[in-house]
């Protein structure tokens, strides 16, 4: 018999290993899709610097002073006027309707600022940018007489509450974790256990059996719905807008995170590649692409398209208006709509996956 030397034995070994990686789906995909990824994803789309912030003007007087001021503000790169109010009590609404996250009202004797307190850094951020602004532009206007500082009022936070800016973020991690990790690696370990066979030989159909699966978690989201509902009252973040809205999205969002569980789990069938799908899939984006960590308006121009279809996004945005800004079902009717168009397709996936893996 001939002996293999020892670097023959290594090099077996090797090419099997190499082997393995490239038929497992989930080795491949660790090993070269997410360092790309995750490369581009901090390296070019993530970003704490923002880019513009969208602000709107209101000029009673329209005086010539005011506008110079507005066009000193457009000039900065960071600034972009959206809008013009024509009349004081439009401010509610640019903030709700439009993607606004200050307002600018020049007076003849000051000028006032209101920002989206909302998110507090956001907020002080642009707090300080103005303020420099109109320092600039009150020195060179040396034949006014010019108020040492802006009136400056932070909107639906007026004491600058640092909870109200992780609540929304954690409540979508909180869900994403119970209604869709938990339960699509809890369906493929029925797979990997054989119970799955054993249940789909039985008279049940598989959207009963999805049902079945599914509604121990989604009471117990509802359960979380109340804690969450409950820890906002005891941070001092109550929630200005309908509860029956605030309920009906928290319920949306929980029920979305579902489908798009199981929706991994009826493709794949070993828990561990659920597992890991479902953190890189949707767990991941879902954290720092939402608006949650980094703010969505300091994202390139080609991810926010992308990023305004992530569920994550839709919920926080959606739960941001509802519970702090007080706004109702048409401000929020897009949100809820991505919300639920999403969850149906992927349930109408789940039930086709789960067919085809597991044939009657």
């Amino acid at each position: 018999m001939m002996q293999t030397t020892g670097k023959a034995r290594i090099w077996s070994v090797v090419r099997k290993e190499f082997r393995h990686i490239f038929r497992d789906k989930i080795s491949r995909l660790l090993l070269f899709f997410m360092p790309g990824f995750v490369l581009i994803l901090f390296g070019y789309a993530l970003s704490f610097d923002v880019h513009h912030h969208n602000i709107q003007v209101y000029n009673p007087g329209y005086s010539v002073e005011g506008e110079r001021l507005f066009a000193r503000l457009e000039a900065n790169p960071k600034f972009q006027i959206v809008g013009r109010l024509t009349d004081l009590s439009e401010i509610g609404d640019a903030f709700a309707r439009a993607n606004t996250r200050a307002v600018v009202v020049y007076r003849a004797d000051g000028v006032d600022v209101f920002l989206d307190g909302t998110s507090d850094l956001l907020a002080s951020n642009e707090d300080m940018m103005i303020r420099s602004v109109l320092a600039d532009f009150f020195a060179d206007e040396t034949r006014q007489i010019l108020p040492a500082a802006p009136s400056v009022r932070y909107i639906y936070n007026p004491s600058m509450k640092k909870e109200y800016m992780p609540v929304p973020g954690l409540v979508m991690m909180i869900f994403m974790l119970i209604s869709s990790i938990v339960l699509g690696t809890s369906f493929n370990k029925e797979k990997a256990q054989g119970s799955y066979r054993m249940l789909r030989m039985t008279r049940m159909s598989t959207a009963e059996l999805i049902a079945g699966k599914s509604l121990p978690y989604f009471l117990i989201s509802l359960f979380h719905v109340m804690m969450v509902w409950l820890a906002c009252l005891y941070f001092g973040v109550p929630v200005q807008g309908s509860l029956l809205l605030f309920f009906g999205l928290c319920i949306l969002y929980s029920v979305c995170c579902m489908s798009l569980g199981l929706l991994i789990a009826a493709w794949f069938d070993r828990p561990l590649d659920v597992l890991v799908l479902c953190w890189i899939v949707l767990f991941i984006p879902n954290v720092f692409l939402s608006g949650f960590v980094f703010p969505i308006n300091s994202m390139d121009e080609a991810v926010r398209p992308v990023v305004e279809f992530l569920p994550g996004t839709a919920f926080i945005t959606a739960f941001r208006n509802i519970a702090y800004k007080g706004t109702g079902l048409p401000e929020n009717y897009p949100f809820l709509l991505i919300l639920t168009v999403e969850t149906f397709l992927a349930f109408a996936l789940s039930l086709i996956g789960f067919k085809r893996k597991v044939p009657r």
